[in-house]
C-alpha cells in the first residue's frame, strides 16, 4: 500500500488504489480522494446542471482551502473546467446530447499508448541480457577485488 495525498484536498489515499487527476513530473501519478474524484466525474459526466455547478464550486473550494500549490494539479482542473463551460450551458439551456458522453468516455490508456507483445517481448530480452551483463560485472567486480586482496597481502608478507 503506497500513501500519498488527495491532489485536491490533501487527505491521506492509498494511492495504488486511487483514481488519477493527471501525471506530474517523473511520471508521478497526482491521485484523488474518493469524494474528490466523485465530485470531478459528477462536474464532467453529470446530467443536472445544478450539480455539476455545485460538483465544480466544491472542487474550487477544496483546492483553495487545503492551499494546493502544485501548478499541475490546479492547471488541469482549470483546463477541466473551462472544457465544461460549453457543455454546461446546454445542459442549462437543455440542448445537450448525453449520447455525446459515450463517445468521449475514453477507456483509461489511449489504444496507441498500449503494450503491445511485441513490447512485451522485447522488454522481457533487454531485461534477460541486462541480468546477463549484469551477472559478469559482478565475476569481473569479484575477480578485482580478489586480486587487489592478493596483492595487498604479497605486499605485506614479502
Amino acid at each position: 500500500m503506497k500513501e500519498s495525498n488527495c491532489s485536491i484536498c490533501l487527505a491521506p489515499i492509498d494511492a495504488d488504489t486511487a483514481d488519477i487527476l493527471t501525471m506530474g513530473a517523473y511520471g508521478t501519478p497526482k491521485c484523488l480522494c474518493d469524494e474528490c474524484s466523485a465530485l470531478m466525474k459528477t462536474a464532467t459526466l453529470g446530467t443536472d446542471y445544478e450539480e455539476i455547478r455545485a460538483a465544480m464550486d466544491e472542487v474550487s473550494r477544496r483546492i483553495s482551502s487545503s492551499n494546493v500549490d502544485d501548478r499541475r494539479v490546479i492547471a488541469t482542473v482549470a483546463g477541466i473546467f473551462d472544457g465544461l463551460e460549453e457543455r454546461t450551458a446546454k445542459i442549462r439551456t437543455g440542448s445537450y446530447d448525453f449520447s455525446l458522453d459515450e463517445e468521449e468516455e475514453a477507456d483509461d490508456v489511449p489504444e496507441e499508448l498500449l503494450e503491445s507483445e511485441e513490447d512485451r517481448a522485447l522488454d522481457e530480452r533487454d531485461e534477460e541480457k541486462k541480468k546477463k551483463w549484469d551477472r559478469v560485472l559482478n565475476y569481473v567486480s569479484i575477480g578485482i577485488i580478489a586480486a587487489a586482496v592478493a596483492v595487498v597481502i604479497w605486499y605485506f608478507v614479502r
